[in-house]
């Protein structure tokens, strides 16, 4: 396994990135919008999305890197794949889980290539439980997928603790609905939710986000699921978010509250343990 210090690991991620990019077509993009509004052309930029996200997985990383005796991880819902490449280049065994059901076969050449850089992609459903389940693996990341599920996450997370090696680590990540931008928004009147106009637009089932989290909400998920919180995290990712002097000259009470209120950052995450012990409750 290579050990990637912060500047190797963007290197190795952005190159990466640029390689997933050249899948990437319009009528992917309005496949994948279909159901979900906000993922459309001139509204989500999913290369200049997949850049900034280097941000998030190298958090995720250095969890990884800290558990000297992981060597299997599995990315739940693993989308465009840029995230179990990377780890794969580093020397993992990777799985990532999609339910490819909703998938056409524009998708091919993409699934093809992830396929060729040693990940295992599996069609696997844990909100669902279609298919075999998969692991147990060392290592699992949830990442960006629990906001999409519009009903209870008791059968998510019992499938994913399956899928968790005993004492292993789980990396729960989620947007945070008390991030800074959406309290002011609610201050002033307007809903720090999914905009109605996008969910209108959008084809049933809406697969946008349904229930984003705060930092309390994460804990108590993991509690509920029987897993001891091993360290936490709120973080900025997005280049108008992070910190640094432009951001204290161009938005000075945004970025003092960033300072002094961790919890209304843009991003949480949550790494967990799975302890032997009693069932989900």
């Amino acid at each position: 396994m290579r050990r990637l210090a912060e500047r190797e690991f963007r290197t190795l991620y952005d190159t990466v990135v640029g390689e997933v990019s050249r899948f990437l077509t319009p009528t992917m993009q309005r496949e994948i919008s279909a159901h979900n509004h906000g993922w459309s052309a001139g509204l989500t930029d999913f290369e200049v999305y997949l850049r900034a996200s280097w941000v998030r997985y190298f958090r995720a990383y250095r969890h990884l890197v800290g558990q000297d005796t992981a060597r299997t991880v599995c990315d739940v819902g693993g989308f465009w794949g840029a995230w179990p490449v990377t780890l794969a280049r580093a020397g993992y065994r990777v799985t990532m889980t999609e339910s490819l059901k909703y998938y056409s076969r524009t998708f091919d050449g993409l699934f093809d290539f992830l396929r060729a850089q040693g990940v295992e992609i599996l069609d696997y459903d844990p909100f669902e439980d279609e298919g075999t389940r998969p692991g147990p693996f060392d290592f699992v990341t949830a990442m960006a997928v629990l906001e999409h599920y519009p009903h209870s996450l008791r059968r998510f997370m019992e499938r994913v603790c399956a899928m968790t090696e005993t004492r292993g680590l789980l990396y729960l990540e989620a947007p945070n609905i008390a991030f800074w931008r959406k309290r002011i928004e609610l201050l002033l009147g307007r809903t720090p939710l999914t905009p109605l106009r996008e969910i209108w637009l959008s084809d049933v089932p809406f697969i946008g986000h349904h229930h984003e989290f705060t930092l309390v909400e994460l804990r108590e998920l993991c509690a509920l699921a029987g897993l001891t919180v091993t360290d936490e995290a709120c973080f900025n990712y997005s280049p108008g978010n992070l910190g640094g002097a432009r951001l204290l000259f161009s938005h000075p009470l945004r970025s003092l509250a960033f300072r002094l209120l961790p919890d209304s950052r843009e991003v949480i995450g949550v790494l967990c343990r799975k302890e032997p012990g009693p069932e989900p409750r």
